[in-house]
């Protein structure tokens, strides 16, 4: 149901005026968008940087901390951090110290180990209990290894996901669940199957029967999940969920992999940790490395020792690329998990997202409109719906108002999101495209988590007094 302050006018009245000011301010990255445009697809170097609001992206002078400054010289606070994969804060001294003495002294990739890998093997085990690990580029590259793995090691083909998660560009789990019918992601490239079912079965989070249902047949190799769904807003497990997902799998013998790339922001060990969760298989990446290229995949003893065994081993083992596991990211990975991604820096940011999500909470509150703020450690959002949904499909298919169809000859993805990151990009505050999510980063200041919540606060009152 539609917020009853709110007109559509109103909001289409608020884009207009900001989309004017956000033009009139950036005029050096809207001239080097339309250059960009004659060598790049979309005018960007990857497709994703397209999509945020306003016609064009900002172009990136400097980035340090939790603040970007851009050509034409405005400075931003950042609480988008590329996607979490910023989340240790840009340009960290300790990791950037890391990464450029590995590159001008050692070398930057030789197809070889070096020490720092021991330590990180090591730490990681520590952090997330699985032994046994392998480093590569991204999380998605993760997961597919993953699923190659859990395809050979357990003799099955299907893999099972959760509707409305993501995990990276994995044909498994590009697909969505309508009413029972699985069909490939509408406007995606090239499926690699024109029916996805033949190689995915997917149900809806926390629903236990649906689960048991699943896997009852003994025909799934793996299960692949996010412990805390993020890709479609903030959606949590039921008390009890994570236990059966575990108890059920074990028992028709599936394998249990757990990605963790969108969820590390609750804290050094994870929700996994958080939560003393148990897979067999498990994903991080983005900011592993601080924001360099790389990702890291654990297997239990099990997995490990029959991977080592696979004859040939080094065909299996090459996936992901030459460059996997190479000496830079290596280094990048230690040093971040060594001076970032430690409790002392999660204490303070999960502090300061606590006071974030307080002070959203109070401005909805103050204007009785029917939006829900969630946290997961150090991520906030918020969302246009009265309570938050308990799966992908509550999620996908809500009413949420003013959706992508009001504004369509508009070519708008949804003007209230439209409007909200117009509204905060043209006062100094990056939010994450499509998405209302916002990070606090390790130098995020008290300051600046209220100025955000101040700025959300006036559009609101503009909002609500039109």
């Amino acid at each position: 149901m539609a917020t009853p302050q709110i007109t559509l006018e109103r909001v289409k009245e608020l884009v207009r005026r900001e989309q004017e000011r956000y033009e009139a301010e950036h005029p050096k990255s809207k001239q080097m968008f339309e250059e960009a445009r004659n060598n790049l697809v979309g005018g960007v170097p990857m497709s994703w940087m397209r999509i945020w609001v306003g016609g064009f992206p900002v172009f990136v002078e400097k980035a340090e901390g939790v603040h970007i400054t851009d050509v034409d010289g405005h400075n931003y606070l950042d609480l988008c951090l590329g996607d979490t994969g910023g989340l240790c804060g840009h340009a960290h001294p300790r990791i950037t110290e890391a990464i450029y003495e590995q590159i001008k002294n050692r070398g930057t990739t030789t197809m070889l180990p070096t020490e720092d890998s021991i330590w990180v093997g090591k730490e990681l085990e520590r952090r997330f209990k699985l032994p046994c690990w392998q480093i590569l580029m991204t999380a998605t590259d993760a997961n597919r290894m993953a699923l190659k793995a859990a395809r050979e090691y357990t003799g099955r083909r299907l893999i099972l996901a959760f509707n409305g998660t993501y995990h990276g560009s994995v044909d498994e789990t590009l697909c969505v669940n309508i009413m029972g019918y699985l069909i490939n992601a509408p406007g995606l490239m090239g499926p690699i199957v024109e029916d996805p079912s033949v190689m995915t079965r997917m149900i809806e989070f926390n629903d236990v029967d649906a689960l048991e249902e699943a896997l009852a047949p003994q025909d799934v190799a793996c299960v692949i999940t996010e412990p805390v769904l993020t890709n479609v807003g903030i959606i949590k497990p039921e008390p009890g969920y994570h236990d059966a997902l575990r108890e059920l799998t074990r028992k028709y013998g599936t394998l249990l992999l757990i990605d963790e790339t969108h969820s590390m922001c609750a804290g050094p060990r994870g929700v996994t940790g958080e939560m003393d969760l148990d897979p067999d298989i498990f994903v991080v990446g983005k900011f592993i490395a601080g924001g360099y290229p790389a990702a890291a995949l654990g297997f239990t003893r099990e997995i490990s020792d029959w991977m080592a065994a696979r004859q040939p081993w080094h065909v299996f083992f090459g996936f992901g690329g030459t460059l996997s596991g190479n000496a830079t990211a290596v280094a990048g990975i230690r040093a971040a998990l060594e001076h970032a991604l430690n409790d002392d820096n999660f204490k303070r940011m999960i502090k300061l997202a606590t006071r974030m999500e307080e002070g959203l909470a109070a401005v909805i509150r103050e204007h009785e409109l029917e939006w829900y703020v969630a946290r997961i450690g150090c991520r906030v959002e918020f969302r246009f719906l009265p309570q938050a949904p308990r799966n992908g499909a509550e999620a996908l298919f809500a009413d949420v108002p003013y959706n992508a169809v009001d504004l369509i000859e508009e070519g708008l993805t949804g003007p209230l999101e439209v409007l909200i990151h117009l509204y905060c990009a043209n006062r100094g505050i990056l939010l994450t495209p499509v998405h209302e999510m916002a990070l606090v980063g390790p130098t995020t200041t008290e300051g600046e988590v209220d100025k955000y919540v101040g700025v959300v606060g006036e559009l609101v009152k503009e909002l609500v007094a039109g």
